[in-house]
Parts: structure tokens; C-alpha cells; sequence
């Protein structure tokens, strides 16, 4: 049988600078589904600003020292594992967000007697700020999502 034509690939970068940056629907429509085309677009081009980071290298894979994390974090995340679920289609943006902000967050508490962490908060500053640009009706709190 003949193969099905697809249209030519493009990449990420290229694909958000034609789409725009304007919030598609309902926000609680957004917060609560599987992410639609246009999110998993938003939430792969937010990933990949983070994987441009000089020093996203340190987060990318399975910690090294992710035997050493015990108490208080409770699941360990990296970059990686974030892409693999991304490419799953298993996110809603929330909890896209929320893996992310753990990768961070893990990260500030292993190191936090160590100036190594501040390269995580400087990660962290940048994610957001990306973060607010592409869903500007969001923001994220210390219970979760929080629609605006």
C-alpha cells in the first residue's frame, strides 16, 4: 500500500514563530484536557528553550546522585524523562509545568547548602519566564495551577 503523504517536517522554533503566541481557547478547557496539538507545540518549544540552556546538560538525564536524594524529594525528574512523556502525549499542561518545576525544585533542595544550585534557580527564572510569555493566562502557585 502507498505510503500516506505527510506534509514536509519543519522544526519547533520555525513552527511557533508562524503559529503566534495567543492562548487558543478556554483557559479551563487548557488546564484540565490532554494537551491539544497547538499546547503540546507551546509545552515542546518550552522544552527545548531549557535544553538551549548552557548548562541543561546537568538536568537532562537520570541524576547521578538520585540515589542520594531520599528526604524531602519524593520523585525525581530530568529533562529526558519530560521529553519521553511529552512525546506520550500523556500531559496536561499543568502537570507538564508541574514536572518541570520539580526538576528545579529537586535540585535547590539537594544543593541548597552549595552555590551548584544556583544554576537550577537561574534554569528555573528562565523556564518561567518563557512559561508566562506562552500561556499568559496561567500561573502557577504553591497549590498548583491557577487560572487568572
Amino acid at each position: 500500500s502507498a505510503c500516506p503523504l505527510r506534509s514536509p517536517w519543519s522544526c519547533t522554533f520555525c513552527r511557533m514563530e508562524s503559529s503566534g503566541r495567543q492562548p487558543c481557547c478556554r483557559k479551563s478547557a487548557v488546564l484540565e484536557r490532554l494537551l491539544q496539538p497547538e499546547e503540546q507545540l507551546k509545552c515542546g518549544f518550552l522544552l527545548l528553550k531549557v535544553y538551549c540552556h548552557p548548562q541543561s546538560s546537568f538536568f537532562a538525564e537520570t541524576p547521578h546522585n538520585i540515589r542520594d536524594y531520599g528526604e524531602p524529594v519524593k520523585e525525581a525528574v530530568w529533562l529526558d524523562l519530560v521529553k519521553e512523556r511529552l512525546t506520550e502525549k500523556v500531559y496536561t499542561v499543568p502537570c507538564f509545568v508541574r514536572d518541570v518545576h520539580l526538576i528545579f525544585h529537586n535540585h535547590k533542595m539537594f544543593y541548597k547548602a552549595s552555590d551548584f544550585g544556583q544554576i537550577g534557580l537561574d534554569l528555573e527564572a528562565e523556564f518561567e519566564k518563557d512559561l508566562k510569555e506562552m500561556f499568559i493566562f496561567c500561573k502557577a502557585n504553591e497549590n498548583g495551577f491557577q487560572i487568572l
